[in-house]
């Protein structure tokens, strides 16, 4: 085994996907693993369609259904977000499990998750004030991270 240093980091991402589908007690099928492995290379956001793509290019014989339903099923997990885009269209993003927001680069496509304990107190209290049970909620905020935005236009801010 290798020791935790060397270990690639989809490697060790696609591991944690696996070991939390195994955990909840979800069948480690051939295909699944094998989707799981491809994904976890990605750090930008992707759609089903281009997942679909991705394993057409491989070679894979999974088929479509089975892509579409996996990731659905690590999306219900934690394993990946559904990012909602102004063009109607959900993405996805692999993630960590715990509650987070994101940042979204329109220019590059970089996506940054951020907490907020802030923004989670007013909406506990908002919804308190309503009597109101949130079951969750998803907050983007969509612009140009720094490495897009021109020094003289961020200084200007």
């Amino acid at each position: 085994m290798r020791s935790a240093e060397k270990v690639p980091q989809s490697e060790g991402r696609a591991a944690d996907i696996l070991e939390r589908l195994a955990e909840e007690g979800h069948r480690l099928t051939g295909p699944r693993q094998a989707l799981v492995q491809l994904l976890a290379d990605r750090d930008h956001l992707f759609t089903a369609q281009e997942a679909w793509e991705q394993v057409q290019a491989t070679g894979l014989q999974i088929g479509r259904a089975t892509v579409f339903r996996t990731l659905d099923l690590l999306a219900e997990l934690g394993a990946l977000d559904r990012v909602h885009e102004g063009d109607g269209c959900h993405r996805y993003i692999l993630c960590a499990p715990a509650h987070h927001h994101h940042l979204m680069c329109t220019q590059c496509g970089r996506v940054q998750p951020f907490a907020a304990p802030e923004v989670e107190a007013i909406i506990s209290h908002v919804a308190q004030e309503a009597n109101f049970e949130p079951l969750t909620h998803h907050l983007e905020l969509v612009g140009r991270c720094g490495d897009c935005t021109p020094r003289s236009e961020a200084s200007k801010q």
